[in-house]
């Protein structure tokens, strides 16, 4: 094959890629290579002589070619840490009904995300958000705290979770959830408890 019919060859399937949306770094840069290669063509005088032919790529399609979407990026903020000093893993002294206050540390949260607090019973794959998210835990100092409900003399885990701004905004939403419980945990788990709430004192 001559060097035009090579290089119309290989214009055209740049040509194809990119019509599809597909993204080819290799092809980018042929795409930049082939433009120059045509203004030097459409230059008065030019010469027509054939040049070597150049060297075939040898990298598979299948190595440039992106076949699936990026991912998204992700939610939460993964150096974010935190602890639920209070009340300790096994404790013994909450009840039924109890405006429990809830407390521990975190660190590295990103500004615009928030800390909450989320309950589930025990064998039960629903998570009840204890309060707003907006203002569920705040942090201050490297310290959160708050009062939540406990509703049932049950085995419970009190779950501390990091919300993206995103997340904040969709657990505030969705009302349904915040009474029947969520089927998963939203946000990232910082860290938990587990303990069992006695029918009386």
């Amino acid at each position: 094959m001559g060097f035009g019919r090579w290089y119309k060859a290989q214009k055209a399937g740049v040509q194809i890629a990119v019509a599809a949306g597909t993204l080819v770094i290799a092809g980018g840069v042929a795409a930049g290579l082939f433009a120059i290669v045509d203004a030097e063509l459409a230059r008065p005088g030019a010469q027509a002589s054939t040049p070597a032919p150049a060297p075939v790529l040898t990298t598979r399609a299948s190595a440039l070619v992106t076949s699936s979407p990026p991912a998204a990026a992700a939610s939460t903020a993964p150096s974010a840490t935190g602890t639920i000093t209070g009340p300790r893993d096994g404790a013994t002294n909450v009840y039924k009904n109890e405006q429990l206050r809830v407390s521990g540390t975190a660190q590295n949260i990103p500004a615009g995300y928030r800390l909450d607090v989320f309950l589930q019973f025990a064998g039960q794959k629903r998570y009840y958000a204890a309060g707003n998210p907006d203002i569920a835990a705040p942090l201050i100092n490297g310290h959160w705290s708050a009062t939540i409900l406990v509703g049932e003399a049950k085995p419970i885990i009190l779950w501390l979770v990091v919300l993206s701004p995103a997340e904040v905004n969709l657990t505030n939403n969705e009302l349904a959830y915040q009474s029947a419980g969520y089927p998963t945990l939203p946000g990232a788990a910082l860290a938990s408890v587990r303990f069992t709430a006695n029918a009386s004192p």
